[in-house]
């Protein structure tokens, strides 16, 4: 494998390479910015472009436009609250309150960097374990599969310290009540469908989430007013951007940490990029010292999932190109690609045509890297966004929202999704309900039913407790729990002491 690494890396310095590769990194921010074009879109469109071409233009080009969805989705929920793909969503809880505090360029800048050392450093990984990756995909079923979403859910427990607990607890449960909508996966009867064709297949994600982050917000704008950050400074807009890069160097355990998140999930196919970013969100709350300060502007909280949401591609490739089973929506569509171009994935593709593994991998590092120049580039500049008026960017956003949420599917039913979504999500926040509570179950809701229900008919009861990955990630979740909660106690100890005058 390792004597194949300089042809590979020759094939981005042969023209007509960089040009297909810029192309690709150009289309693909274009419909990463956009709410609900997010990757398998932009492959799709791509796709009958290349039948004409040569494996690598094609190959480079695909892969920088879909290496470009995560760094330019994550710039839309950064700076306006407006996710322009699921795993974006968890960027929004620290990187607009940093945009409010006329901080954007600061965490552009993190978000940015945090993609280039993850993808730099998803390429060393990926290159190390892709001949070992065929044990390690294995070794995962529907128990492991189905825990994974359990943790997925129990970071809701670490990240939700606001507010009173019964409106957590709450908030929780209609998220699962929403995400149950539609058919049972075991016996196909229909649940609070109402008899609404629409919601037999239950409630698309994408069009939820516009409408929770990003019509909610737009209704907040228009009855507001005025500007959307609370800083006019320009010089902290210009210079902020270099403040973020070195921000991620300060907080160099959170990246490390997030990375090999995003690594191991990444591995796993189903587990998805939404998931991963809540699970690596969810580790930097747990172990930052002051935890309080999540959900209000630190910087940690843009760290945590935009590492991992960048280090979860590079690791994807392990089950696509080995097994030819796709971790995520956007691999499934590559791999059609792949497969149109005759590039075959599966066990013997890392053996007969290495050349072909290595530029899929170090195209999408490269596709990051040119991605996060040119945000950093114009980051400082983006960032005057937020000096643009409410009531005029509030209707910019419901219009992007309502076409963003009608083309995925073309469906009239998407935008009355992302309407209704966007009226419950400005209620939450009037009311301070923590939207985080509902987006997860939301999420992953739907996944654990079917998870639990293939364990069942496959393995039984038992299937969860007596395989062993299954048993270790159940008690990793227990202990995670355990230390989610015990630091509460004590500082509610603390809080009391101290009122009653015990500390000084």
């Amino acid at each position: 494998m390792f004597q194949h690494l300089l042809p590979a890396m020759n094939t981005f310095f042969t023209w007509p390479a960089p040009l297909f590769l810029l192309i690709g990194v150009l289309v693909g921010m274009l419909f990463g910015v956009l709410p609900g074009l997010g990757g398998p879109q932009v492959l799709a469109l791509l796709t009958p472009l290349t039948y004409k071409m040569d494996h690598t233009s094609a190959i480079v080009m695909m892969i920088g436009a879909m290496s470009a969805i995560p760094l330019s989705g994550s710039l839309a929920a950064i700076l306006l609250n407006l996710p322009g793909h699921a795993p974006s969503v968890a960027s929004t809880f620290d990187g607009y309150p940093l945009t409010r505090q006329g901080k954007g360029g600061y965490a552009v800048g993190a978000s940015a960097m945090s993609a280039i050392l993850a993808a730099f450093i998803g390429a060393i990984v990926l290159t190390l374990v892709l001949p070992i990756g065929e044990k390690v995909v294995l070794a995962f079923s529907f128990p492991e599969f189905f825990m994974m979403a359990v943790a997925g859910l129990s970071m809701v427990a670490i990240i939700s310290r606001k507010g009173s607990v019964w409106k957590g607890v709450v908030t929780v449960a209609l998220g699962l009540m929403i995400a149950f909508i539609g058919s049972d996966p075991v016996t196909g009867s229909t649940r609070f469908t109402f008899g609404n064709m629409y919601l037999y297949s239950g409630i698309d994600i994408v069009p939820a989430l516009i409408g929770l982050f990003a019509i909610s917000e737009a209704i907040t704008m228009l009855l507001k007013g005025g500007k959307l950050t609370e800083d006019t400074d320009s010089s902290t807009r210009l210079s902020g951007v270099v403040d973020g890069m070195k921000a991620v160097f300060t907080n160099f355990g959170v990246f490390i940490r997030s990375n090999l998140i995003g690594t191991f999930m990444g591995m796993i196919p189903g587990v998805g990029g939404s998931i991963t970013t809540i699970v690596a969100y969810g580790q930097a709350v747990q172990t930052s010292k002051h935890p309080e300060s999540f959900g209000t502007g630190d910087i940690a909280g843009v760290i945590a999932p935009e590492t991992a949401n960048n280090s979860k591609d590079a690791s994807g490739f392990i089950p696509t190109l080995l097994f030819g089973i796709p971790s995520h929506i956007e691999m499934a569509v590559l791999l059609g690609t792949l497969t149109v171009l005759g590039i075959n994935p599966g066990p013997q593709l890392v053996q007969t045509d290495p050349d072909k593994v290595l530029t899929v991998i170090y195209a999408l590092v490269i596709g990051n890297i040119v991605t996060a120049v040119v945000i950093l580039l114009f980051g400082g500049y983006l960032t005057r966004l937020a000096l643009v008026s409410k009531q005029l960017l509030a209707p910019i956003i419901f219009a992007l929202s309502i076409v963003g949420a009608y083309a995925i599917n073309n469906e009239i039913g998407d935008v009355i999704v992302a309407l209704v979504f966007g009226v419950l999500g400005f209620v939450m926040d009037r009311f301070q309900f923590p939207k985080i509570n509902l987006v997860i179950p939301l999420m992953i809701g739907g996944l654990m039913e079917t998870l639990f229900s293939q364990t069942l008919l496959a393995m039984g009861p038992k299937g969860f407790v007596t395989r062993p990955i299954s048993v270790g990630i159940l008690l990793v979740i227990a202990v995670i729990l355990f230390f989610a909660f015990r630091p509460r106690n004590k500082r509610r100890v603390l809080s009391q002491t101290t009122d009653e005058g015990g500390i000084q």
